[in-house]
């Protein structure tokens, strides 16, 4: 007789024994990640890296799905997507019915912006910091996909000054479009890397009237949150960068108010249902990303928290900073303190012969600079000057930064 296999659902939990025994940097980058031996990566903010203890349940699960594949879609995987959304939300200060897991932010602030209810003549803020795939996307809206709403860019000096001014500059720019119905706002803007006086301008957007959607991309695990307290009316931030979970992986988080508005891009089977039911059919889908970052947030408790893994961050990248300062006489931007990302900072280039300052010329300069090394970092534009952007991690090391170092002392070497 043909026997109904059972389907006996996972209770998986990441192991973490000896892993409070790995020293920060060095030990930490051979045992723990994946990175080939010899490569100093300053670009973490970028696309990350996961640890190998992820890695490994992330491929229990995988086999879990292809082993009865009707099991894993219909009975599941949504279990095991519930599951993460209860351990994040409780990380981020959030309710759970308020909180999705979508593929990444650009998506997810897609999702609110494009299902936003603009009237004709409304209008959407941005300014010069907001990320470039978020000011394409405001960009699009107005000139194809709703001709009739103002995408209004509010210009901001860089580095800016204080948070006082930058919050003046939105007061003024308020003013002068009283149209504008939402607002999209970095927490930390990339790649400039200022952490924004967010709760200020999220209160005084609401005095207007104005919705507020935030980008905090590189927030979860790079700073405190309580997105409850915080009152935004929609708060988007990826796993993948700081949380130690695989890529396609990020947080949504919904006031409640917006729950009669939004909406995932794509129209499904569970269309009227729950938005946790609507986000998470999305169609065919890998989820598992999405429930591995409950499993990257068991590594980054186990490392010590956000006291222990940001203490240890901030500390390299202050190091980092002062010995390419000292030792190759790059010049970090001046940013007030408040405003400075503990992992992200930026040091500026000074006028190059051979490299000036245009788009074509970034991806040379970038070769120049590493292309022949196993070094790594981010070399941006920002307001007409070239800038490094350094990323640190707990396996970042006093090695690496001397490496770091010896690689742009050799390429000023070679292009005074």
């Amino acid at each position: 007789m043909f026997q109904v296999p059972q389907n006996i659902p996972s209770d998986r939990c990441l192991q973490t024994d000896g892993l409070a025994d790995v020293q920060f940097g060095a030990d930490m980058r051979d045992r723990e990640f994946l990175l080939k031996p010899g490569v100093v990566f300053f670009n973490h903010g970028s696309d990350g890296t996961v640890p190998r203890r992820v890695l490994k349940i992330q491929e229990e699960y995988n086999y879990e799905r292809e082993e009865h594949p009707d099991f894993w879609t219909r009975l599941n995987s949504k279990r095991y997507v519930d599951q993460a959304r209860a351990a994040l939300a409780q990380f981020v200060g959030a309710e759970v019915e308020n909180l999705q897991l979508v593929v990444n932010a650009t998506q997810a602030i897609n999702s609110v912006v494009k299902s936003f209810p603009f009237a004709k003549g409304d209008a959407l803020l941005n300014c010069s910091y907001t990320y470039g795939a978020i000011t394409n996307l405001c960009e699009d809206l107005a000139a194809r996909i709703r001709p009739d709403v103002e995408n209004v860019n509010l210009k901001l000096p860089f580095p800016p000054t204080s948070e006082d001014d930058v919050v003046k500059k939105y007061e003024e720019i308020l003013d002068q479009h009283p149209n504008i119905k939402l607002a999209i706002i970095d927490h930390i803007t990339s790649p400039s890397s200022i952490i924004m006086p967010l709760k200020r301008l999220v209160d005084l957007c609401h005095s207007r009237g104005v919705k507020v959607v935030v980008d905090g991309a590189h927030c979860l695990g790079q700073l405190d949150l309580n997105l409850e307290d915080l009152g935004a009316d929609a708060y988007v931030a990826n796993a993948h960068k700081w949380l130690y979970t695989p890529r396609g992986c990020a947080i949504l988080h919904l006031k409640k108010e917006s729950h009669v508005w939004a909406r995932p891009l794509s129209t499904s089977w569970q269309i009227g249902r729950s938005l946790d039911q609507q986000f998470f059919d999305q169609g065919t889908l890998d989820h598992v990303p999405l429930i591995c970052s409950r499993h990257g947030l068991q590594f980054y408790q186990a490392l010590g928290g956000m006291d222990r893994v940001v203490g240890y961050t901030r500390a390299m990248a202050d190091q980092a900073v002062e010995a390419i300062e000292t030792e190759v006489g790059l010049k970090p931007a001046p940013l007030p303190k408040s405003m400075e990302a503990p992992n992200m900072r930026l040091l500026e280039f000074p006028p190059l012969k051979m490299f000036p300052y245009s788009v074509e010329n970034l991806w040379k300069l970038h070769r120049t600079v590493f292309g022949d090394s196993s070094v790594f970092g981010l070399i941006v534009p920002i307001d007409g000057k070239f800038y490094l952007r350094i990323s640190t991690q707990v396996y970042t090391s006093k090695d690496d930064i001397a490496t770091l170092v010896q690689v742009l002392k050799d390429f000023f070497k070679d292009n005074e």
